[in-house]
């Protein structure tokens, strides 16, 4: 249980202030009425994606053991909670253009699976399944941390932007990690 709860809150973390909000505010304007099917192809594509990234950590753990596999989690977390301080670049700011052919569901799919690759968040669930060698627990964590963190943007994104700063939510954000690094070293 503590798998899933870890990548919950890193998953959900490292996604507070990314491009994928971005892209969810985007098509959340563009399909006004379909805001369920944006919900569904996120969630499908985030499904996938995460289970991908924890299979991948899986493997990658078996090959990094004991100390040195909490060392590398450790300063990947550092790392990344120190990243989320620096300005995202909203290159995919015209993508939803260019996928709303497809429809709510197969845009929101595509541009969260494209989006996605190599992003903080799958490194995250990445190590975190590495560190606890198992796939299930952390995928549906990461699954879960994405949800929770994508679904407000869809539905209420216009009034959370005006209320809570961009910059307080990178702050908390990379605290959050910092704290998580340090745990997975020091376990």
């Amino acid at each position: 249980m503590v798998e899933f709860f870890a990548a919950l809150v890193a998953v959900a973390v490292a996604e507070l202030g990314d491009k994928t909000q971005f892209i969810a505010l985007l098509l959340a304007a563009r399909f006004p009425k379909q805001r369920v099917a944006i919900l569904a192809g996120m969630l499908l594509s985030t499904i996938l994606m995460h289970g991908i990234a924890s299979s991948l950590g899986f493997l990658v753990g078996d090959v990094i053991f004991g100390d040195w596999l909490s060392i590398v989690v450790g300063v990947a977390f550092i790392v990344m909670g120190f990243a989320m301080l620096l300005p995202e670049k909203h290159e995919d700011a015209e993508k939803p253009s260019k996928f709303a052919r497809f429809g709510p569901f197969l845009a929101a799919f595509l541009l969260l699976s494209l989006s996605e690759i190599a992003d903080k968040s799958q490194i995250v669930t990445m190590m975190l399944a590495a560190h606890y060698g198992t796939i299930l627990p952390v995928a549906a964590g990461a699954v879960v941390g994405m949800s929770l963190v994508l679904a407000p943007v869809i539905f209420f994104g216009a009034w959370i932007t005006k209320h809570v700063p961009l910059h307080v939510i990178k702050i908390i954000g990379c605290i959050v990690f910092v704290v998580l690094g340090l745990a997975a070293m020091l376990a």
